[in-house]
């Protein structure tokens, strides 16, 4: 099923409202998943707590292996939530780049020259100044801060399971 985001012409005061309502939503959406990030930090960081609190011994066998498999589900389940995240951010850059189109903003839009910015492209501002985003900077911070924790507590849970076996 596909939607048609394109409502029929109703005058700029209206687009505007769209558009400050999308913004609002997009700063929703990114504070959300910076509270679920810290979220799935603090967890994983209390199960390793857990996991090193137990003492030794044959006895917290079983409570190791379910403080490791609650580990790798909620990685898993962390994984799904920075993919949706990034989809969803996406989504909404892509949204509001279109209304500041539709509103002849041009590439004066926050969120077109953002893009721009982000792309390596020159962004000129209203009093002149000119900025590119250097190369080794382009990366999106979201996704690489979400890859590399995922990866680092999944590979760390399953060698907790491993050790285990």
């Amino acid at each position: 099923m596909q939607s048609d985001a394109g409502p029929p012409a109703r005058g700029d005061g209206w687009l505007m409202d769209q558009y400050r309502a999308a913004v609002q939503s997009c700063t929703t959406e990114g504070q959300a998943y910076w509270t679920r990030i810290t979220a799935f930090v603090l967890l994983n960081s209390a199960l390793l707590v857990a996991r090193s609190a137990l003492p030794p011994g044959p006895s917290n066998h079983w409570a190791r292996v379910a403080i490791a498999l609650m580990g790798v589900v909620t990685t898993l389940l962390w994984a799904h939530t920075a993919v949706r995240a990034h989809f969803t951010s996406a989504f909404w850059l892509v949204f509001l780049r279109d209304l500041e189109g539709r509103l002849d903003m041009g590439d004066a839009g926050p969120y077109r020259a953002l893009y721009n910015y982000y792309t390596r492209l020159q962004v000129r501002c209203a009093g002149g100044a000119e900025l590119r985003m250097p190369w080794y900077a382009r990366g999106n911070v979201n996704d690489s801060t979400s890859a590399i924790l995922t990866g680092v507590f999944l590979v760390l849970w399953i060698v907790a399971l491993v050790r285990l076996a």
